[in-house]
C-alpha cells in the first residue's frame, strides 16, 4: 500500500507540473499530450531510481543519507568476485548445529558452528573432520613457550590452534571450545576443564581430526577451520612465521561465532581469568584485513571483519559490553558504554576491508559509523579557543553520565579516520570536523607536553581513579599517521603535529623507547 502510494505521489507530482506549464505557455493539444506521455515516464523513473534495502523497500532518513555518500564512490578491489556467506542450522535428536559457511574465489571454503544441546547426556558429542592427503605436517605456537613447532607426530599435538599441511591439501583448525551458555554483557566463559585436545588419526587415504563436546545444556561448543586445496601459507618465508605469531586464538584471546573476544581487564564486569568479552577492535581481523601476506590471512581478514560488522547497533557503534568499574566511578558510564578508540580502530578497518576486498558493505558501515561520530561531537566534546574541538573518549546512551577526559590517541585516530574518510567519500562535512579536530589540538598544544617532553596523556580529568600516564609509542604513531595524512591530502606540514612528535621522540630516545613508526619501517 505505502509503496502504491508513493507511486500515485510520484505521478502527480510530475503530471502537476507539466499542467502548470501547459496552461502558463498555452501549448497546444498534440503537445499537451507529449508532454503528459513524458511525464509519466519521468515519473516511472523518478520511482525506479528509488534506492531500496535488500528486502525491496526504499530507504529512509540515515539509510538514505549513507546510501546516497556511498553510492558514487568506485569499488577498489580488481576482482569482480565478493565472498560468498551462509548460515544453516542442523538439529538432530539431542545436537543443534549452527554453522557460518564462506567461500572464497579460490574455492577457499570457512567454517564456523557452534552446538548446543537440548539435554545432558553422559558421553561425549563426537566431531570428524577429514583431512585430505597421505602425508602431513602440523605446525603451531607452543601455548607455554610461544615458539613453532613443526611435527609430523600426531603424538606430539597440542591444545592450540594447528595449521595443518598435506600432500594434497591445506587447512587452519581452532581448538575445539567449551563455554558457559551465559553471555552476560557480551562475554563469553571459557570452561577449560571440560576442553580436550584435538586428535588426528591415519586412515586409509586421510586423516580423520577427531575432536569432541560434553553434552551439557549450559555449555556450548564451537570449532571454526578452513580448508584449500592449494597451500594456505608459505612456510619457506620466516615472513609468514612472523605473520601469525602474534595472533594467538586459543588461550587469552578466542575467534567465536559472533566476534573476536579478548580476556577482560581487571576492573570489567563480569571478568574473572577464563572470562573474554566481545571487542570491538578486532585487532586481529583488522591486521589482516591491511596487511595480509597469505591466502590464510586474507581470508580470515575477511571473515573476521565481516562478522565484526554486523555488530554494529542501531545507532552507528560497536558496544563494549561489561561495566568498567572505573568508567563507572568516574562518570557514571556503565555496560555496553562506547569507546571511541577501539570504535574508531575497527571502523579504520573496514575501509582497509573495502579496499581489499569486493564488499561496499564495509564503506557502508564505516559511513553509518563516521555519521555516529559527527552528532557524537556535537554532545560529547569541549570547545577551544579558535573554534576547535576536543572529542570525550567514551560515551553511553542508555543512561545519564558525564562528560569524560579527552586523551590525545582518541583525538588523533578519530580525526584520521575523518581525513581517510573525506579521502574515500569527498563527504565535506567529514573534512570540517576533522579540521576543528586538528584546531582543537592546536589551540592545546603546549597543553599536553610534560617538563620530561613525554606527553600527557589527556586534558579534562579531574579524578584520582586513574593514573593517565601516555602509552610508550602508541600516540606518537597517531602522530606520525596524522603528519602523513595532512601531506598526502593536502601537500602541507602542521607546525603542531611537528612539535607533539620531537617532543614524544626526545622522550622515547632517552627511555630506549622502540618500535614506533619510522619512515617506510617499522622499528
Amino acid at each position: 500500500m505505502k509503496k502504491n502510494f508513493r507511486q500515485i505521489i510520484a505521478l502527480s507530482i510530475a503530471l502537476s507540473v507539466i499542467t502548470t506549464n501547459v496552461y502558463a505557455n498555452n501549448i497546444n493539444t498534440t503537445n499537451n499530450i507529449n508532454n503528459n506521455t513524458n511525464a509519466v515516464d519521468k515519473a516511472n523513473e523518478i520511482i525506479n531510481d528509488v534506492p531500496k534495502d535488500k528486502n525491496g523497500n526504499p530507504l529512509t532518513g540515515e539509510d538514505l543519507k549513507i546510501y546516497n555518500i556511498v553510492k558514487d564512490v568506485p569499488v577498489y578491489t580488481p576482482t569482480d568476485f565478493t565472498p560468498i556467506t551462509t548460515e544453516t542450522v542442523n538439529e538432530n535428536a539431542n545436537v543443534v548445529t549452527k554453522t557460518t559457511k564462506t567461500i572464497f574465489e579460490t574455492n577457499d571454503t570457512y567454517y564456523m558452528n557452534r552446538i548446543s544441546f537440548k539435554q545432558n547426556m553422559p558421553q561425549r558429542y563426537n566431531v570428524s573432520i577429514p583431512i585430505k592427503g597421505n602425508t602431513i605436517t602440523v605446525r603451531y605456537v607452543d601455548p607455554v613457550k610461544k615458539e613453532w613447532v613443526n611435527t609430523s607426530n600426531m603424538a606430539n599435538l597440542k591444545h592450540t590452534t594447528l595449521f595443518i599441511d598435506t600432500d594434497t591439501n591445506s587447512y587452519i583448525v581452532s581448538v575445539p571450545g567449551v563455554y558457559k551458555n551465559i553471555f552476560t554483557n557480551n562475554t563469553l566463559t571459557i570452561a577449560r576443564d571440560k576442553e580436550q585436545m584435538v586428535k588426528i588419526v591415519k586412515k586409509d587415504g586421510y586423516f580423520d581430526l577427531q575432536m569432541s563436546f560434553p553434552q551439557d545444556v549450559n555449555l556450548i561448543g564451537e570449532y571454526w577451520f578452513m580448508e584449500s586445496s592449494k597451500p594456505l601459507v608459505d612456510w619457506s618465508t620466516m615472513k609468514s612465521f612472523n605473520e601469525l605469531l602474534p595472533h594467538d586464538l586459543s588461550e587469552t584471546r578466542r575467534w567465536s561465532y559472533d566476534g573476536y573476544y579478548f580476556q577482560t581487564p581487571s576492573n570489567y564486569k563480569p571478568g574473572g581469568k577464563d572470562v573474554l568479552y566481545k571487542h570491538p577492535s578486532n585487532y586481529t581481523g583488522a591486521s589482516f584485513a591491511k596487511y595480509a601476506m597469505n591466502p590464510l590471512s586474507k581470508n580470515l581478514g575477511y571473515v573476521m571483519t565481516e562478522t565484526c560488522m554486523k555488530n554494529q547497533n542501531n545507532l552507528g557503534y560497536w558496544e563494549t559490553g561489561p561495566q568498567s568499574d572505573w568508567l563507572y566511578t568516574d562518570f557514571k558510564i556503565g555496560a555496553g558504554f562506547y569507546d571511541t578508540r577501539f570504535n574508531t580502530d575497527f571502523a579504520t578497518s573496514l575501509l582497509y576491508a573495502y579496499q581489499n576486498y569486493n564488499n561496499k558493505e564495509f564503506l557502508v558501515s564505516a559511513v553509518k559509523y563516521a555519521e555516529f561520530f559527527l552528532i557524537f561531537t556535537q554532545t560529547d566534546s569541549y570547545p577551544t579557543q579558535n573554534g576547535g574541538i576536543l572529542v570525550a573518549d567514551y560515551g553511553y546512551h542508555k543512561g545519564a553520565h558525564e562528560k569524560t577526559h579527552v586523551s590525545l590517541n582518541h583525538q588523533l585516530a578519530e580525526m584520521n579516520f575523518l581525513y581517510e574518510m573525506y579521502n574515500i567519500t569527498g563527504e565535506q562535512r567529514y573534512l570540517e570536523t576533522a579540521d576543528k579536530m586538528l584546531l582543537g589540538i592546536e589551540d592545546t598544544r603546549n597543553q599536553w607536553v610534560l617538563p620530561d617532553n613525554n606527553l600527557k596523556y589527556a586534558l579534562y580529568y579531574t579524578k584520582n581513579t586513574n593514573k593517565m600516564e601516555d602509552y610508550p609509542y602508541l600516540t606518537y604513531n597517531d602522530l606520525f599517521l596524522t603528519r602523513d595524512l595532512l601531506r598526502k591530502l593536502f601537500n602541507k606540514n602542521n607546525d603542531t603535529i611537528e612539535f607533539l612528535m620531537a617532543s614524544k621522540k626526545m622522550w622515547m630516545d632517552r627511555n630506549k623507547i622502540t618500535g614506533y613508526m619510522v619512515e617506510d619501517v617499522v622499528q
